[in-house]
């Protein structure tokens, strides 16, 4: 890392900006193309899930290869009058990992309810059920099982 001194050592504060931050990025690349995509998702005991189409590049890049990278950030410009002064205040991370189609449906339901509690509410989330999600014929839940995650902020 190039400022260490921005690096995030505590897992508990990498962690805590993986579960709050809304939008995440999603990295994949085949066959030398770099594809990056935003999307919702939940993190939790070292995992990422979202969910999405059966069809679309994003799953079949992950098919086709399964080590995926994932960005989160939240910041804002602190303006200056000089024209390099200016800086941002921020924390990121960015999580690496394996990606996996999740089958099982129960599974499945898991993490919906995870993504349902992050985006609406608990209540929301109860209403979730297996007969539910069975009946969406298009929907898929990936699984990141982080490998790494490496943070950092400003200021430190």
């Amino acid at each position: 890392m190039q400022r260490a001194k921005n690096e995030i050592l505590d897992k508990k504060e990498i962690e805590e900006i993986l579960t709050h931050t809304m939008i995440g990025r999603l990295g994949t690349c085949v066959g030398g193309e770099p594809y990056v995509v935003p999307l919702t998702f939940a993190y939790n005991n070292g995992k990422i899930v979202f969910h999405c189409s059966k069809k679309g590049k994003k799953l079949e890049n992950i098919v086709k290869n399964a080590l995926v990278c994932f960005e989160v950030d939240s910041g804002v410009i602190i303006p200056n009058e000089k024209a390099c002064g200016f800086s941002v205040n921020y924390k990121s991370v960015i999580a690496y990992g394996n990606a996996t189609i999740q089958n099982d449906p129960h599974r499945m339901l898991e993490a919906l309810k995870q993504l349902t509690e992050k985006y609406a509410s608990e209540k929301v989330s109860n209403q979730l059920t297996l007969d539910i999600i069975s009946s969406y014929d298009n929907l898929v839940v990936v699984e990141i099982i982080v490998s790494d995650f490496k943070g950092k902020k400003n200021p430190p």
